[in-house]
């Protein structure tokens, strides 16, 4: 395919979504009655963004009925601009719109001057900044996640026509409303359309913030704002990958934007729209949830009566409860991979929940061990950036200046939305979980410039928007920035324009793709890979199962460990010896605790008198927490263990019930010396169904299992569960303890080598 037909199918991919949620979000506000409250660029605006809404909900129900097609999309599309064509002509017939806003357009209303010369303040360095986005929004998709799963789930979708029941990859089970937009748009120009999908909802972000001046007369300072936050380089470089921060940000102001707009002139024609923009901020990322207790606890507040808020709710649930009840039919869990305490299931541990939890809370260590190091965390966000994978800029350093607009009712109502919606920024500290925020602090700062003296005001704005845009330009970043920071380089226009190949340009700047390619060349279609750290998925169609994004590939990556670290193994035999008895059932309670170690056990062994008892299928195994994976404590494989994956209490248990009353005279249990703080006691199951008291002390011994044994008995897990390829990684990473081994002496394992790209080795499991 020629550059040309190359680039025109990208912005076809996004032009056609952009402008099929344009025209769904015409029909909505026409047929909500708020179309008139709205003037002529703020329809613009709040079509194209509540319309999104719409056609992500859409496009969820062709992947739930498994219709996600080109064709399917087209027609959605051609059915999306026909009603928006419609609406047209009916305004034209009879509906009259109102007015634009008058000096006295609400309760906020400044008296800044008008639009027309401010917002050159805005757009003089945008015209310069839109050369370096759309440059890099046009590129193929390097970045980590949007290469990784967002548009990794987005082509397995695509491939699988929609929905198929995943359970080992934990970002399947978050809420993807932007992934369904990208979806659309991959449908007809692939990963460089969901990029420019994104960037359109980045520029529509600003938009907002022009119109919401006009609106409020604050043109000037809503100019400023607009080009605080959109020249951040955090907010760049992530409104030109496939991520969905700044979708997030365009919708939680917008919600911020409707209550105002509805406090103005109670009009209850803006209650859908309120819901429609407070539930899709869940619907693109569960950190959006706090939009919709504000816009109701709002409308609550100004508007003394719950009908709308119980309106606005309704409207806001449509787009939550399906992917809430997804979630609750594949996994078990209406809001997976989190609160599986509340929620227990199979496919996301406990464990691995508090320890992502904790990470998220501390990038690169940060305050990990101290609360105080929270005071290096305004260095780190606005001119470091090394650890939390972003910059703000040194403008924001001046933030707190910015609480100056505290005066003024506008400006507490912004500063209350800056602080609500930077709370999920404590559970994931990354700049960019900061963005949504960072509208309302922009927009804070603006009204407590605007607030000095004219003269003053605008030579400030002048000063602070140049040195923001050009401190925050790539190549002058890097005079007052060293660190290896993830923002934008130059822009690669070339790969953009796809005069250099798309294979080509990905091949040299992204070593992870040449990875992927490796294993959609060497794994037959069908077959399943499993790794220790995310590859970019978006480039191949084979599934790739990662050790961490599941309990799936947790257990078997634990398969894996066990042969090569001692302390893992069935080092410590645990016996309890008693008299003979006929016993139903046998229970073991366990009375530790520790924060840090869990219970496990590799095998558990049932003697009467000298003879081993064989396991039976009929024998019922139970276990407290986690009963799904109990029968690996009876499969006679060294390998594997039973754990509790949930640090130690008291009170968790394990039994195996009997449907013959059994003679039992000992149990033994080999297990790992990881858990020093266990404590046994052990009951027993009589005839009639009492769990009584077994007077037996637990002696404890050492042994030294067949290692060389237990490396085949590992990889034959995997193989039992469907994996045929296993990725290792000699630079390190999660398979640095075992790599090499593997590395050394492959037949051990049961692995034949099949491809390698760099420290990366590709083995087929026979």
């Amino acid at each position: 395919m020629s550059s040309f037909w190359a680039v025109v199918k990208i912005l076809f991919g996004c032009g056609f979504t952009v402008l099929a949620a344009g025209a769904l979000g015409r029909w909505f506000l026409r047929a909500s009655g708020a179309w008139p409250v709205f003037t002529r660029w703020e329809r613009t605006i709040f079509a194209f963004a509540l319309g999104s809404a719409w056609l992500s909900n859409l496009v969820f129900l062709l992947c739930a009925v498994r219709l996600a097609y080109p064709i399917a999309f087209l027609l959605l599309g051609v059915g999306a601009l026909w009603l928006g064509r419609r609406g047209r002509a009916e305004a034209a017939a009879g509906e009259e719109p109102r007015r634009e806003p008058g000096p006295h357009a609400g309760p906020y209303s400044g008296s800044q001057p008008g639009n027309a010369w401010s917002i050159w303040l805005f757009a003089a360095p945008a015209s310069i900044y839109l050369y370096l986005y759309l440059g890099h929004a046009l590129a193929p998709e390097t970045s980590p996640d949007g290469a990784g799963y967002h548009l990794g789930l987005v082509g397995r979708y695509f491939g699988e026509h929609g929905f198929s029941r995943i359970t080992s990859h934990m970002y399947a089970m978050l809420s993807q409303g932007m992934e369904m937009l990208f979806l659309f748009a991959y449908a007809f120009g692939r990963h460089s359309a969901a990029k420019m999908t994104h960037f359109a909802f980045l520029g529509a972000t600003a938009g907002a913030l022009l119109c919401f001046g006009r609106r409020f007369r604050l043109g000037p300072a809503a100019a400023v704002a607009a080009a605080f936050f959109a020249f951040s380089p955090v907010v760049g470089v992530d409104g030109t990958c496939s991520y969905n921060d700044c979708v997030l940000a365009l919708f939680t102001f917008l919600t911020f934007y409707l209550l105002l707009l509805w406090e103005s002139n109670r009009e209850a024609a803006l209650w859908p729209a309120i819901g429609v923009a407070a539930g899709f901020c869940y619907s693109i990322k569960y950190t959006g949830f706090p939009a919709l207790p504000f816009a109701l606890g709002f409308l609550i507040w100004k508007g003394r009566s719950r009908r709308a808020a119980w309106r606005a709710a309704v409207f806001a649930s449509l787009f939550i409860a399906p992917w809430m009840i997804k979630n609750a039919i594949v996994v078990g869990n209406p809001v997976a991979p989190f609160f599986n305490r509340f929620f227990p299931n199979p496919y996301v541990h406990v464990s691995f929940e508090r320890t992502y939890e904790f990470f998220m809370r501390h990038y690169g260590g940060l305050a990990e061990h101290n609360w105080s190091d929270y005071w290096r965390f305004p260095l780190e966000l606005a001119v470091v950036g090394s650890k939390l994978q972003g910059l703000l800029g040194p403008l924001f350093l001046l933030a707190p200046l910015g609480l100056w607009s505290l005066r003024r009712p506008l400006g507490r109502r912004v500063w209350l939305a800056a602080a609500i919606f930077a709370l999920p920024w404590f559970s994931n500290v990354g700049t960019r979980f900061l963005i949504p925020s960072l509208v309302f602090v922009s927009l804070g700062m603006a009204l407590a410039l605007w607030d000095a003296p004219r003269k003053v005001a605008i030579g400030l704005s002048v000063v602070l928007v140049a040195g923001h845009a050009l401190g925050s330009w790539p190549a002058v970043i890097d005079h007052w920035n060293y660190k290896p920071v993830w923002r934008l380089g130059a822009p690669p226009w070339m790969a953009a324009l796809r005069l250099e190949p798309e294979a080509a340009y990905l091949s040299r700047v992204m070593p992870s793709y040449n990875v992927a390619r490796m294993i959609e060349r060497l794994v037959p279609p069908g077959a399943r890979v499993f790794c220790p750290e995310t590859i970019a998925e978006a480039y191949t169609s084979r599934e790739v199962l990662v050790s961490y994004q599941s309990a799936l590939g947790e257990v078997l990556m634990d398969d894996l460990v066990t042969p090569v670290i001692r302390d893992l193994g069935p080092v410590w035999r645990l016996r309890f010896d008693w008299e003979g008895r006929e016993l139903a059932g046998l229970r073991l309670i366990q009375t530790g605790s520790d924060q840090l170690e869990q219970w496990s056990i590799h095998e558990m062994l049932l003697f009467s008198g000298d003879d081993y008892i064989n396991p039976k299928p009929s024998w019922q195994l139970r276990a407290r927490p986690n009963p799904w994976d109990a029968a690996l404590a009876f499969d006679g494989n060294p390998a594997t263990r039973w754990r509790s994956w949930w640090p130690l209490y008291p009170g968790m248990r394990f039994q195996v019930e009997f449907p013959e009353p059994l003679r039992l005279t000992a149990v033994e249990i080999h297990g790992s010396s990881d858990q020093q703080q266990l404590a046994l006691r052990l009951e027993g199951k009589d005839a009639a169904g009492r769990w009584l008291p077994i007077a037996a002390p637990m002696k404890k011994s050492e042994r030294e299992p067949f290692r060389e044994e237990m490396k085949r008995l590992g990889t034959r897990e995997l193989k039992r569960h469907g994996v045929d390829y296993l990725l290792t990684n000699l630079g390190g990473g999660g398979m640095n303890l075992i790599a090499p081994d593997i590395h050394k002496d492959p037949p051990a394992w049961g692995l034949k080598p099949a491809g390698e790209y760099g420290p990366l080795n590709l083995y087929f499991i026979e």
